[in-house]
């Protein structure tokens, strides 16, 4: 919405930022946030006629729904002062509406893997060949879904799963994390 101060009035501006805000919400509620628990922040961007750059003015709900036009152009100025030292004689203008709306955190529960006994047999997919230090190696393929907390995997080897590939080298071992983390670690002399 680019538009001059003089060209705009409160009511437009004000169902402008509610259609905004509407959509918002109603995203929001179809992701199961209940619009009561929703909460709406209103930015503007706003310039001096004639400026290259705009300015982002927090506006608080008082404002929405009181005297906006004055209390954005007044909220602008004291901006621009504090920025710049000095205010134009220029009319003002909207460049940008912006309007969050977010709702309460949802609780989240850690995901926790159940208790393996260390051996990650039960993931085996397969043995292959792979290239690692300048020769072919035997290496096992390990379904990364199938790996239990506690589990140890050692190199060579390859965790797969959907949309990432982990490599444990030689030399190494990854220890499944109660959350699913792989932990890669330099094995000792002993293994």
């Amino acid at each position: 919405m680019v538009r001059r101060f003089s060209t705009l009035d409160d009511d437009e501006l004000r169902t402008a930022l509610a259609e905004l805000a509407d959509a918002a919400a109603g995203r929001l509620e179809a992701e199961g946030v209940p619009r009561a628990s929703q909460t709406a922040t209103y930015q503007i961007d706003l310039r001096y006629h004639g400026q290259g750059f705009e300015i982002p003015v927090e506006v608080d709900r008082a404002t929405v729904d009181g005297d906006l036009l004055a209390g954005l152009g007044a909220a602008f100025d004291a901006e621009h002062e504090r920025l710049f030292s000095f205010l134009l004689d220029n009319e003002r203008e909207v460049i940008n509406l912006r309007v969050t709306v977010s709702g309460p955190r949802p609780e989240v529960a850690w995901r926790v893997l159940p208790e393996g006994s260390g051996d990650p047999s039960a993931a085996l997919v397969r043995e292959t060949e792979v290239w690692m230090d300048g020769a072919t190696t035997s290496a096992r393929i390990y379904d990364r879904s199938r790996l239990l907390s506690g589990d140890v995997v050692a190199g060579p080897a390859v965790v797969v799963e959907m949309d990432s590939t982990t490599l444990v080298l030689a030399g190494h071992a990854a220890t499944v994390h109660p959350s699913g983390s792989l932990l890669i670690r330099p094995m000792n002399e002993e293994g």
